[in-house]
C-alpha cells in the first residue's frame, strides 16, 4: 500500500475525472427515458467515487446532491449533509433535527449556506475569516474540542492551519496542530509542516521529533536526513542537539495524553475499570486494553513512550496501534 493511500490525501485529478464521467451520465439519463434511472444509478456511483477522492472540492458534493434530488432520495440526502457537516467539524445533530419535515426542496440552500459558512477550499476559507478576529477566535475553541480521528476532517483543517503559519500566526498553528495529530498520527503531511515549523525557529530537537514520527508512516521521507546534514554542518555533531529519551517520552506523553482528553468517556471509563489480571504488568495490560477497545491513538503514543525508554517489549504493541490507525 503506497503512503498517500493510507492517509487518503485528496486526489484532485481523480475526483474531476470522476465527476466528468458522472455528469456524462447525468446527461444520458435526459436524453434516453427509458434508461433514465440506470445511468442516474450509474451517475451517483460516479460523483460517489469523486467524493472519495477529492473530498475537498465543493462540485462533487454538489453534484452527488443534485442526483440525490433527482431519484428523490431524502434519506441519501440527509446521509450526504451529514457526512458534509463531519467533514467541517460541524454537528451532525443540527441535520437530524429536520428530518421531520421535506428537506428535498430546501436541500440545496441548506448546502450552500453550509458551504458558505464553512468552505471546505482553504484558501476561500481564510480569506473569509483573516480579517475576523472573532471567527479566529471560534476556530482556535473549536480545534481543541473537536474529535479529528475522521481523516478528510483532519486533512481539511490541517490546511486551515497550514494557512494560518503561511500568515505568520506561528504561536497559534503551534498551539492547535498537536490537537489533529494526537488523533491522527498517521497524517504525515502534518508531521512534516510542524517539523518545518520548528525548524524555521531553529528549535532542531522537536523537528527532529517531527521527521522521526514521519518516517513511521513514510520510510523513505528524507526529512530527517536532511535535518540531520544541516545540524552537522553547523554544530559539528548530533549530541546535545538530538532530543534525548526523556525529551521524547515528554513528547509522547502530551499527544498521549490529548488523544485521551477527547475519546469517548463510555469507553474511557471502561478501560479504567480493567481489573488488571494477576501477574501481568499493568502498563502492557491498559495497552492491551487500549489496542482492545480501539484507542489507537492513545495505544500508539504510549507505545512509543515506552520504546523511547528502552522498552523494547512494547514493540508490538506499537505495530499494532499502527496497523489499527492505518486501517481505520
Amino acid at each position: 500500500m503506497d503512503d498517500d493511500s493510507t492517509l487518503y490525501l485528496p486526489r484532485k485529478s481523480l475526483g474531476d475525472r470522476n465527476r466528468s464521467q458522472g455528469h456524462k451520465f447525468l446527461k444520458l439519463s435526459k436524453l434516453d427515458i427509458n434508461q433514465r434511472f440506470e445511468n442516474l444509478q450509474w451517475a451517483e456511483q460516479s460523483a460517489r467515487q469523486a467524493i472519495l477522492y477529492d473530498y475537498t472540492n465543493f462540485q462533487n458534493w454538489e453534484l452527488l446532491l443534485k442526483l440525490k434530488n433527482e431519484l428523490g432520495d431524502e434519506a441519501g440526502i440527509y446521509s450526504l449533509l451529514e457526512d458534509l457537516l463531519t467533514v467541517l467539524g460541524k454537528d451532525s445533530e443540527l441535520i437530524k433535527q429536520l428530518k421531520d419535515i421535506d428537506i428535498l426542496p430546501s436541500c440545496f440552500d441548506l448546502f450552500s449556506s453550509i458551504l458558505k459558512r464553512e468552505p471546505l477550499d482553504a484558501d476561500i476559507w481564510w480569506n473569509k475569516i483573516e480579517s475576523n478576529e472573532s471567527e479566529l477566535d471560534e476556530f482556535i475553541n473549536k480545534c481543541k474540542k473537536m474529535d479529528f480521528r475522521d481523516r478528510r476532517s483532519n486533512v481539511v483543517f490541517g490546511r486551515r492551519l497550514e494557512r494560518i503559519r503561511r500568515a505568520g500566526l506561528n504561536d497559534i498553528f503551534s498551539e492547535l496542530m498537536p490537537y489533529l495529530l494526537s488523533h491522527r498520527p498517521d497524517n504525515y503531511e502534518l508531521w512534516i509542516e510542524l517539523g518545518k515549523h520548528h525548524e524555521s525557529l531553529k528549535d532542531y530537537k522537536n523537528a527532529w521529533l517531527c521527521y522521526d514520527q514521519v518516517l513511521q508512516f513514510k520510510p523513505r521521507d528524507e526529512n530527517k536526513s536532511r535535518l540531520s546534514k544541516i545540524i552537522l554542518l553547523k554544530f559539528e555533531k548530533l549530541e546535545g542537539i538530538k532530543p534525548t529519551s526523556a525529551e521524547m517520552h515528554t513528547f509522547h506523553s502530551r499527544l498521549e495524553k490529548l488523544a485521551k482528553s477527547m475519546k469517548n468517556t463510555d469507553d474511557t471509563a471502561k478501560i479504567k475499570s480493567e481489573i488488571v489480571a494477576e501477574n501481568i504488568n499493568n502498563t502492557e495490560q491498559k495497552l492491551s486494553n487500549l489496542i482492545e477497545f480501539k484507542e489507537f491513538q492513545e495505544a500508539f503514543f504510549m507505545a512509543r513512550s515506552l520504546l523511547s525508554e528502552g522498552e523494547l517489549w512494547a514493540q508490538i504493541y506499537f505495530e499494532k496501534a499502527k496497523e489499527g490507525l492505518m486501517n481505520e
